[in-house]
């Protein structure tokens, strides 16, 4: 009996050192295992793709600018100013101006007129001696009642002018030179087409300085006032402008230039 509780009792430390053995074994392979998962960071981290972008050209338009029109400026003698009636319908008065760097002799020129049926006659053959000088001015007027000497006119006489009339300027040999007419007179000398209206007593007709001038800018006090009277493409009806008050000048004038 006592032999039989002996064995049973090493049956149950065997049993329980075996036991206590496998349990060993498993803590210390967990471990093991544990210890073998460690995570390992990497190295290298990934990076953000390069990112490459592509410029597309856009088409180049080219712009071709519309430069401004060269000015028509006159080269010659050019007829710069007229009246035809003032107080008096006898005080008429043409101004010529003179847009070149040289004085010009005017011996034998000569201004013509058309009455408004277009029957042609002499106003004036300009003496010897007289001449226009560098962006100067040369005037002829009416010497009826003294108004010839109240304008200081260069040349004068007792011919007049009217509406519907029209004037040409002429060197010795009948060479053109300048033309203007004013209303509808027939026939006319004229730079197609005339200056449309007659103007009224103590009114003059007044070649531009420049194309872009206006009766305001010609005007006294005017931006283009002391700029001559150079305006020229051979159109009497733009290259004028109607003046409510005339301004005669004569070779004595201040000279006036661009």
């Amino acid at each position: 009996m006592k032999r039989n509780r002996l064995i049973f009792l090493f049956l149950i430390l065997l049993f329980s050192g075996f036991f206590i053995l496998n349990i060993s074994y498993g803590f210390f392979s967990s471990v093991s295992s544990s210890n073998s998962n460690v995570f390992s960071a990497s190295e290298n981290f990934p990076t953000n793709p390069s990112i490459t972008e592509t410029i597309t050209p856009t088409e180049t338009v080219a712009v071709t600018q519309t430069p401004s029109p060269t000015p028509v400026l006159a080269n010659h003698i050019v007829i710069s100013e007229v009246q035809i009636n003032g107080a008096a319908i006898t005080q008429d008065f043409i101004e010529l101006y003179n847009p070149t760097n040289s004085s010009i002799d005017l011996s034998g020129w000569k201004l013509r007129k058309k009455s408004s049926t277009g029957s042609e006659n002499s106003l004036i053959v300009i003496g010897t001696g007289k001449s226009i000088p560098s962006y100067g001015f040369f005037l002829w007027a009416n010497s009826a009642d003294g108004y010839n000497a109240t304008i200081g006119a260069d040349v004068s006489n007792t011919n007049t002018l009217a509406g519907n009339n029209s004037i040409v300027l002429l060197k010795p040999d009948d060479s053109v030179v300048d033309q203007l007419a004013w209303g509808n007179g027939a026939n006319q000398f004229v730079e197609t087409p005339a200056y449309p209206n007659n103007p009224a007593a103590g009114q003059s007709i007044e070649r531009k300085a420049y194309d872009s001038s206006t009766s305001i800018s010609m005007y006294t006090g005017g931006v283009d006032e002391l700029k001559g009277n150079s305006s020229d493409s051979d159109n009497n009806s733009s290259d004028f402008i109607l003046r409510n008050i005339s301004q005669p000048q004569n070779s004595g004038s201040s000279a006036e230039a661009l």
